[in-house]
């Protein structure tokens, strides 16, 4: 069976960014593959392009540079707020130690929710950078398929609530 709409592809593969020698961001073995639906929008456009029409056994390289991956990095997204107003509305036993490094979720006044990565944290000030963490990086996907199958309804209808 070939990748196409609506099917589960197991895949073993590595992610690097800059490059096909540059750091390793993501690995799946053919110990510990991954699952991927295909055809609903839960990947990139272009890594779906390049996978669609495959069949187990295949291997595939390719390149996705920033315009087709994450967009460019955007300084703008990048801003500060007083750590007094991020915690305001955190009940107090959920409140978290924001570190430098880590993800956060936040969300906005109108309910829509993002992850930020907390920068930089001072002066009771926190740094938050809002862009996706590829944002401005050429991803290298090398790997190979390892099974195929048609995904059921179920499958379908969860992966798209998620």
């Amino acid at each position: 069976m070939k990748i196409s709409k609506d099917t589960i592809a197991i895949l073993e593969y590595t992610l690097r960014y800059d490059g096909p020698e540059g750091q390793i961001v993501e690995k799946y073995t053919e110990d510990d593959p991954t699952e991927i639906l295909v055809g609903r929008g839960l990947l990139l456009d272009v890594l779906e392009k390049n996978l669609l029409g495959l069949e187990p056994g295949d291997g595939f390289d390719f390149l996705i540079d920033e315009e087709q991956g994450y967009g460019p990095y955007d300084e703008e997204k990048v801003v500060q707020f007083p750590e007094a107003d991020l915690m305001a509305e955190v009940p107090e036993n959920e409140r978290i130690d924001l570190k430098t490094g880590e993800f956060i979720p936040i969300q906005d006044m109108e309910g829509h929710h993002y992850e930020a990565l907390v920068v930089d944290k001072r002066d009771g000030m926190v740094t938050l950078d809002f862009n996706e963490p590829l944002a401005g990086e050429t991803l290298h996907f090398r790997g190979r398929v390892l099974e195929v199958r048609q995904a059921s309804e179920e499958e379908i209808r969860q992966a798209v609530e998620e």
